[in-house]
């Protein structure tokens, strides 16, 4: 089955990544942010789901992960894929709705983990699109040949 930009996903190894990993990293094609979710609790805290800035390792990562959640030390099973499809595709394929349901079983009552994963979801949407304007736009964008500009063009040194 292809899917909206033709690349193929294995969907049931995903779901696999998705319902046994302690701590998943998603990354996206056209930013740098990733998507880190942990499901690991304690008594007094929760799974997180956060929008973070690449690091360079896995060993940073851990690193990174260490300091935001000290409580919990290394995970038992870490994994990091790129989704290379639109953060929409994400929400239509249904593998949002499976990230959802691995970690609001486990929300607490006032809904913090709801509100992050619906925050979370919207600024994926922003990065987006600003990064799809920014292309459009040639904004943090380099071409591989210039276009010449033609008669009927004004020169832009003018």
């Amino acid at each position: 089955m292809f899917t909206e930009n033709g690349v193929l996903i294995d969907f049931e190894e995903l779901r696999k990544v998705i319902d046994k990993c302690d701590v998943f990293t998603v990354g996206f094609r056209l930013f740098s942010e990733r998507m880190i979710v942990d499901t690991r609790t304690t008594g007094e805290e929760g799974p997180m789901l956060e929008l973070v800035p690449p690091v360079g390792t896995v060993e940073e990562r851990f690193f990174w992960l260490g300091q935001r959640r000290p409580k919990f030390g290394v995970p038992e099973s870490f994994t990091f894929f790129i989704w290379p499809h639109s953060v929409r595709y994400l929400e239509e394929s249904g593998m949002m709705d499976r990230i959802r349901q691995r970690i609001y079983p486990l929300d607490n009552e006032n809904g913090d983990i709801g509100r992050s994963v619906a925050e979370s979801i919207w600024k994926l949407i922003a990065l987006e699109r600003k990064a799809t304007n920014d292309a459009i736009a040639g904004r943090n964008y380099h071409t591989i040949w210039e276009r010449e500009p033609s008669e009927s063009e004004p020169d832009a040194s003018t």
